[in-house]
């Protein structure tokens, strides 16, 4: 065994010293506090937040929102997430939590350039501010995604993507075409599963080359409003990859718009209005088709709705006043409802002032 010089002695002393020194960051450097924004707990996270896509065809699209939650008492800034590969992107992600608020991060792989197994780091740094000494600390949390492209199985495109559809109206036809190029003799796709309340799916063989198949999507006229994150499931006869998950991503919007109000026409703020005083707002509600309001539902609290007594046409003026009796913030939802049943909501936010009672004299 070599003997230990004196300058290695006084090496490994430095080095001991320097992590006793380290304490908390050390640790830190192992399992991020950060990590706990991911768990929603404060016992100790894992080293790595995971998602698994698990195995794709070529060319698929897969969107996962890592939900978080501020379980500190202090707010928190989340800084812009930075795949370490093109292959994922941030969709959206919430930039600030207050105490226990909860946010998310949205992220989508794209398998059109990933052949075999992928791991890709996703840094998320969160910021935060002493409220006594007025300093800022930081933890970065480390979320990893993983997914493993099969090149024998190619989908074109990767998603379907409806966009924006109106109600009440059949979309037009989207389709992927899905081709497989292994050695399975005989690869088929034997069956689909998906909500038939929205969709209707078929799937049709295609010549050429390897064996492909065109899956064609309807977007129903019966579907609801709101917006559309689902997956049509493709079921194979391959052990290996037994089902496939196509992803589909859209929105169904009422053809019912508004107009005068803020927040794209669907807020009315009427301010601090004193009690005994009323203020009021004129909202415009439009159509694509003649229309009459047969009901605004969702009124009091000093919040009330005059309608004009007008024949049906594409637009109408619906009047929203506050009266206060009381003072105090509020807010209420109108659901205005038309004469075919449609509906479209109005939120109303005001406070009501108590007149400041009189500066009393001087005593005689």
């Amino acid at each position: 065994m070599e003997e230990a010089t004196p300058q290695m002695n006084r090496l490994s002393h430095s080095l001991l010293l320097l992590c006793l020194a380290a304490g908390p960051a050390a640790a830190d450097e192992v399992v991020p506090w950060a990590n706990k924004f991911f768990t929603g707990k404060e016992e100790a996270p894992p080293a790595m937040i995971v998602h698994d896509f698990g195995t794709l065809p070529q060319g698929a699209v897969r969107t996962h929102k890592f939900a978080m939650t501020n379980i500190y008492a202090f707010p928190i800034q989340v800084e812009q997430p930075r795949p370490s590969c093109g292959c994922v992107s941030v969709v959206e992600f919430t930039g600030k939590m207050d105490s226990k608020q909860s946010g998310h991060i949205e992220i989508k792989i794209d398998t059109t350039r990933v052949i075999g197994p992928k791991e890709v780091m996703l840094p998320v740094k969160f910021v935060g501010l002493n409220p006594k000494t007025g300093a800022t600390f930081f933890s970065e949390a480390r979320l990893v995604v993983k997914a493993v492209s099969r090149p024998d199985i190619a989908m074109t495109p990767g998603e379907f993507v409806f966009g924006v559809n109106p109600a009440g109206v059949k979309s037009g036809d989207k389709h992927i075409d899905v081709t497989y190029n292994g050695r399975l003799a005989g690869w088929a796709i034997t069956g689909t599963k998906y909500k038939k309340e929205l969709f209707d799916v078929k799937v049709v063989p295609l010549g050429g080359r390897g064996t492909s198949y065109r899956v064609v999507a309807t977007l129903k006229d019966s579907a609801p409003a709101g917006d559309i994150t689902e997956q049509i499931e493709l079921t194979t006869n391959d052990p290996a990859a037994p089902v496939l998950m196509v992803s589909v991503t859209g929105k169904v919007q009422v053809a019912l718009s508004l107009v005068g109000g803020e927040g794209g026409g669907d807020t009315v703020r009427l301010g601090t209005v004193d009690i005994g005083k009323k203020a009021e707002k004129n909202v415009i509600v439009r159509n694509d088709k003649p229309f009459k309001i047969a009901a605004v539902a969702g009124q009091g609290d000093g919040v009330t709705v005059s309608l004009l007594p007008v024949p049906a046409a594409k637009s109408q003026v619906v009047t929203v006043q506050f009266e206060p009796a009381k003072a105090g913030a509020v807010k209420k939802t109108l659901v205005i409802k038309t004469d075919a049943n449609e509906t479209i909501e109005l939120t109303v936010e005001a406070t009501g002032k108590a007149e400041a009672p009189p500066a009393k004299g001087p005593t005689p």
